[in-house]
């Protein structure tokens, strides 16, 4: 009886590597319609063939994984599932293409309508050309605002205008109502398209989790199994030894001796088999059940491993994948009231003379919203895939192009600049704009965290199997507590004013897909080291 259920034990643990499959299945596909969700964001934002090529691409892929499932993995979820998720792919490739045809449609609209518009203005004067322009002045507030309330108060300001008698004013007419059309259209199809998005991604993820759920459940049973076939090999032994304890002491307390061993994990002894009786018969079915048992163990043991492993890797991916949707919303919500703000306030500056009182108070308005624009940018940097276009460089060179461009702001007023740049170094293979980037974000780093005087030394040399950037400041330091956070997005020690915590987390990923690595050493009151390491090219 033990035998057999060390034999269920064995069999369910076999059964993980087929319910691993589907989990890793489910994840593919939940990172591909992730990447698929990443650039159909990017697309709707930038309107760009770029974004739209990519997120086609992903999509493909994703039809392509969707096709491919094996068939038991398809019984597993259902044959009806199964195809619901195949139309909800479908429709999410038609919807975006539509999508993609709108905004074109809007670009030769909207040219339609200035064109329109402006020759209208040709053909009026005084009185009537002041009114015209109040109602293309609503015109351009529903391409900007794309709203009900925009589109109402343009039609309101014609129907009440001199304008409704004429041809070419009701055809002007006609056609910013085409455009707000489309505009609508648009509104709805994003609306479906993200509805339908976030069914295919929360199919996938409740399916991973399900498994999850059940690999789970078999490791117990499994696990409870092997419990019970230890107990009773135990009762067995014991039951032996008390009918024939003259005969057979000897064999027992033996065979007791290695159960208690196994009990404890170890499976190094075996019980030496001779002739042919009872106690042979045991000692063989003992030895077979200890060797089931130490491989049920190992499998286990293996299989734990690779499921925590995988479970990291998805957490870690969910936590970019959440990091690069907060980025790409937050631009969304913020970039359009920031560009009118930035666009108003620069109008107003240019009719403001220097010497207005309000013409400082302007000129703060335009910089700190150009600095919002900013981070915003940065926000939508680190959302993006980081790609590389390696050549064959030497790292002197974008290192000396950046210190020679930093060196002369006002950002180095009272600190000390040192360069030592190694001589005969090997040649690395790397993106010089990016290497370039994290060199810049290494020395404004060093800048904000130095209260002068203070000395920045750059150093580069060779370490036998990588090129090093070295990167020493004379600053405050970094607290212990804080050093293994500084990669983090968003983790900073430092005033708003000075960045947003994410150069250094851009930084490292960079230099991760180069291959290399970044080394801090710090202490409070005594400064900070970054070494960077590159492979040596070749």
């Amino acid at each position: 009886l033990a035998v057999i259920l060390g034999f269920f034990a064995y069999k369910e643990l076999s059964t993980i590597n087929k319910r691993l499959l589907l989990v890793e299945t489910a994840d593919d596909i939940t990172n591909t319609i992730l990447e698929v969700r990443r650039y159909e964001k990017n697309f709707l934002l930038y309107r760009d063939e770029t974004s739209f090529r990519e997120t086609k691409e992903y999509l493909a892929k994703l039809i392509g994984d969707i096709d491919n499932i094996q068939a038991e993995i398809i019984d597993e979820i259902g044959s009806g599932s199964y195809e619901a998720l195949r139309r909800d792919i479908a429709e999410f490739d038609r919807v975006i293409d539509s999508i993609a045809l709108n905004f074109s449609s809007q670009e030769e609209q909207a040219s339609l309508v200035r064109e329109a518009g402006r020759r209208i203005e040709h053909t009026l004067a005084s009185d009537a050309l002041q009114s015209f322009l109040v109602l293309r002045r609503y015109e351009k507030n529903i391409m900007l605002y794309r709203t009900p309330d925009s589109f109402a108060v343009f039609n309101k300001t014609y129907s009440n205008s001199g304008f409704v008698n004429r041809d070419d004013a009701r055809r002007y007419a006609m056609l910013v109502a085409k455009l707000y059309r489309l505009y609508e259209t648009e509104q709805k199809s994003v609306d479906g398209l993200r509805k339908t998005a976030r069914e295919i991604q929360s199919f996938t993820e409740n399916l991973s989790q399900k498994e999850r759920m059940d690999i789970a459940t078999i490791i117990k049973m499994s696990i409870n199994l092997l419990v019970i076939a230890l107990v009773l090999i135990i009762v067995i032994g014991t039951i032996i030894n008390i009918k024939l304890a003259n005969s057979i002491a000897k064999p027992i307390v033996k065979l007791e001796r290695i159960t208690n061993k196994i009990n404890r994990g170890d499976f190094s002894e075996t019980i030496e088999v001779k002739g042919r009786d009872e106690i042979a018969s045991l000692a063989l079915s003992f030895n077979q059940m200890e060797l089931n048992l130490d491989n049920a163990m190992t499998s286990l043991e293996e299989i734990i491993e690779k499921l925590q492993q995988k479970q990291d890797q998805l957490v870690e991916a969910e936590k970019l994948a959440a990091v690069g949707k907060l980025a790409a919303g937050i631009a969304h919500e913020i970039n359009n009231p920031l560009t009118s703000v930035l666009t108003f306030s620069n109008l107003m500056l240019e009719q403001c003379p220097p010497s207005d009182p309000r013409h400082e108070k302007l000129k703060l308005m335009a910089r700190e919203t150009n600095r919002a624009r900013h981070i915003v940018r940065q926000l939508l940097n680190f959302g993006r895939e980081i790609v590389i276009n390696p050549v064959q460089i030497n790292i002197n060179e974008p290192v000396s192009e950046i210190v020679d461009s930093l060196v002369a702001q006002d950002a180095f007023k009272g600190i000390e600049l040192e360069v030592k740049l190694g001589n005969d170094l090997p040649a690395v293979s790397a993106d010089p704009g990016q290497i370039g980037q994290v060199v810049m974000n290494m020395l404004l780093n060093a800048i904000h965290s130095i209260r002068p005087p203070g000395r920045i030394t750059v150093s580069t040399r060779f370490s036998g199997k990588s090129v090093d950037v070295v990167f020493a400041d004379t600053g405050k330091g970094i607290p212990e507590e804080y050093v293994h956070k500084i990669f983090d997005p968003f983790f900073t020690t430092k005033d708003s004013s000075k960045g947003t915590g994410l150069g250094l987390a851009v930084s490292y990923g960079i230099i991760k897909k180069h291959r290399g690595d970044i080394e801090v050493v710090s202490a409070p009151g005594e400064g900070t080291t970054f070494t960077v390491r590159l492979p040596v090219y070749g």
